[in-house]
C-alpha cells in the first residue's frame, strides 16, 4: 500500500521544486547575460551593467557619484598596475616596493595546481586561496580535518574561472591563476578576523569600513579617521547596533593605507589588526563590482567627489 502524502506535503514539495528551479534558471540567465556583455566594448558593457543593476541612467562621459566614477575608471583607465595589485600574489611585490613587506602575512607556498600541495608539510593552521578572484578561500585551523580531495577539486575548479569575464571587472582578466597558501590570521575564537577596509583616494584615506559577524549575518559599519561611527554611510539593514572598539595602532593602519594607495585615484586597502599586529590583506579597485548597494546616496555623492578622473 502506497503511503498517502498529505496535501500540505505535496505543496511543500512543489514549492521547494519551484524555488530550486527558479534559482537555477536565474543563474543560467545571469551567465548568458554576462557572456553577452563580455562581447561588447568595455564602455558599453559597463554602462549597461550599471543601468540594469541600479535602474539609473549613466553618462559615461560625465560620471557623478562614487559608483559611476568607479565604473568609469574600470572601463577607461584601469591597466597593468591595477591588474598587478588586484593579483593576491603579485600584490606582494607592490607592497615590498612601498617598503611595507613586514605587514604581509607569511607566505607558505604558491601552486599552479592544487595537486601540487603537500598538505603534510604545511603548519597546523593556514589559508588557501586563488589569486585572481574572490569567494574561494579555505581556512584551516588546528581543529579542522580537511577533506583534501574536496579541497583540491574546489581550488582547481576555481583556477579555471575567468573572474574578470564572469563579473566584468576587467582588471582580473590578465591575472595568471595561482593558488596561494598564507599564514592564518587569528583573532580570538573568531574564524574570520575583523576586516578593516580603508577607502583611499590618491594617498588620502576617506573612511574605514568594518566588516563583522561574517559567521552569522554580515554587518557593515563605517567610521571616519577619528573613529566616529558614520550612521549615514551604510543603509540601516546593514549596520550593526554597536560601536566597534577602536583598533590598536589605527594611525599606523591609516599610514599604511595611505602609502599603498598613492598611485591610484581609488583603491580599497583591506587590513587586519589582531592584538596590535597589522596585516595587509588585499587591494580592491572595484568595491562591490563598482556598484555599491549597501551604502546610502549620501555616501555615494560625498565620496564621488573624492575621485579625480
Amino acid at each position: 500500500m502506497k503511503k498517502r502524502i498529505k496535501p500540505e506535503t505535496v505543496e511543500t514539495v512543489h514549492t521547494h521544486t519551484h524555488t530550486h528551479t527558479g534559482y537555477f534558471i536565474k543563474r543560467i540567465l545571469k551567465k548568458v547575460y554576462y557572456k553577452i556583455l563580455w562581447l561588447l566594448p568595455k564602455r558599453l558593457a559597463t554602462k549597461i551593467r550599471y543601468e540594469v543593476s541600479t535602474h539609473k541612467k549613466f553618462n559615461m562621459n560625465n560620471p557623478k557619484d562614487f559608483n559611476q566614477k568607479i565604473c568609469y575608471l574600470l572601463a577607461n583607465k584601469y591597466g597593468d598596475l591595477e591588474t598587478k595589485c588586484a593579483d593576491k600574489y603579485k600584490m606582494r611585490e607592490y607592497v615590498k616596493e612601498k617598503g611595507l613587506e613586514e605587514y604581509l602575512p607569511e607566505l607558505y607556498g604558491v601552486y599552479n595546481n592544487a595537486k601540487d600541495i603537500n598538505f603534510e608539510s604545511l603548519p597546523k593552521e593556514y589559508v588557501l586561496k586563488t589569486n585572481h578572484g574572490c569567494g574561494n578561500t579555505i581556512i584551516k585551523n588546528k581543529n579542522d580535518v580537511l577533506d583534501e580531495k574536496k579541497v583540491i577539486k574546489k581550488l582547481n575548479k576555481s583556477l579555471k574561472e575567468n573572474y574578470g569575464k564572469k563579473s566584468l571587472e576587467y582588471q582580473y582578466c590578465n591575472i595568471k591563476p595561482l593558488i596561494v597558501c598564507e599564514e592564518y590570521i587569528k583573532e580570538g575564537q573568531k574564524k574570520n578576523p575583523t576586516d578593516y577596509k580603508f577607502y583611499c583616494f590618491r594617498g588620502k584615506v576617506g573612511c574605514i569600513l568594518v566588516c563583522s559577524e561574517r559567521e552569522t549575518d554580515l554587518k557593515l559599519d563605517y567610521y571616519d579617521l577619528k573613529w566616529n561611527k558614520k550612521e549615514n554611510y551604510s543603509k540601516k539593514e546593514y549596520r550593526s547596533d554597536k560601536v566597534h572598539e577602536k583598533p590598536k595602532n589605527l594611525e599606523k593602519m591609516i599610514d599604511i593605507a595611505s602609502k599603498l594607495s598613492v598611485d591610484f585615484p581609488f583603491v580599497r586597502i583591506d587590513l587586519y589588526n589582531t592584538d596590535g599586529k597589522i596585516y595587509i590583506g588585499e587591494m580592491t579597485f572595484t568595491s562591490s563590482g563598482g556598484i555599491e548597494k549597501d551604502t546610502t546616496d549620501e555616501f555615494l555623492e560625498y565620496f564621488g567627489d573624492f575621485i579625480e578622473i
